[in-house]
């Protein structure tokens, strides 16, 4: 059982670790004190609660919806023969899945009400590996309805394979990593640390850039890539927002923020004292 737990745990584990001693010995930036990396595990202790209540959930929703379309409308099933059908599989998946992270994460910054939730991700002002678990419990319920569903309803893929899960964690891990590691003109393609910085830069001629996780591609696409220059690795962090440093003061964000839109709506909406005799 141990033995199982610990294989279970080590596709996360080994990448943060590793990844973790090259940032000490080959930092991009300001190094992460302690403290910071400490304040990042919390949220990923309480972040974690959250994926296995929704993951039956989930689960829930992939069956039903695969009794009613038959299944997905493109097999890609790893029982295929061949290491090359696996990764051929493998990246289509990707590839289809980065589309709609890519759509969702776009609507996640230009949608005020979705930012409110984002925003504890970005407040990072020291970007490293472990920013990569800096995420509100919210945005996974956001990605059922955004990623998981479509992907559930386009590819019958089989419930227990961990193949693509493991890569896509592995690499999310190596984007956010703080390394002067840029990719040249492969930035375009593949993402990586440097290109992903740009995406937190703290800079207004960065913002909005480089949402992609995987495949920079789509934001050539869509018009919203930024190509950094070869010593470009800008300060991280959201400008006028005071990094937190309180695990309920993260819980409660985008609660607050929505609470204050609410009130500043209801003001707008008053009639002023000096109006009200005309």
């Amino acid at each position: 059982m141990i033995t199982k737990l610990l294989w279970g745990l080590a596709p996360t584990v080994v990448p943060f670790v590793v990844l973790g001693a090259l940032e000490l010995k080959f930092p991009g930036e300001r190094l992460k004190t302690a403290r910071g990396w400490v304040f990042n595990l919390k949220l990923a202790l309480l972040y974690q609660t959250v994926p296995v209540l929704l993951g039956a959930l989930m689960a829930a929703l992939i069956l039903l919806i695969r009794g009613h379309n038959g299944g997905g409308l493109i097999d890609l099933s790893f029982d295929a023969s061949g290491i090359g059908m696996t990764l051929t599989a493998c990246l289509i998946f990707m590839l289809i899945f980065d589309f709609f992270y890519y759509w969702w994460h776009r609507a996640q910054h230009e949608f005020d009400g979705l930012w409110a939730i984002h925003k504890l991700h970005h407040m990072d002002e020291s970007l490293g590996v472990s920013t990569q678990m800096r995420v509100h419990w919210l945005e996974e319920i956001g990605r059922i309805p955004f990623i998981f569903i479509p992907m559930a309803l386009i590819f019958d893929l089989p419930i227990h394979s961990g193949l693509v899960a493991i890569v896509i964690t592995v690499w999310t891990c190596f984007i956010h990593a703080n390394l002067r590691l840029g990719l040249g003109l492969l930035g375009a393609i593949i993402a990586g640390p440097q290109v992903h910085r740009i995406h937190h830069s703290r800079l207004p001629q960065h913002h909005n850039r480089n949402y992609a996780a995987l495949f920079p591609i789509y934001d050539v696409i869509f018009r919203t890539y930024y190509h950094p220059a070869h010593d470009e690795y800008p300060p991280t962090g959201v400008e006028g927002e005071p990094e937190i440093s309180r695990v309920t003061a993260a819980f409660m964000l985008p609660f607050l923020h929505w609470r204050d839109w609410f009130r500043a709506r209801q003001t707008a909406a008053m009639p002023r004292l000096d109006t009200l005799g005309d």
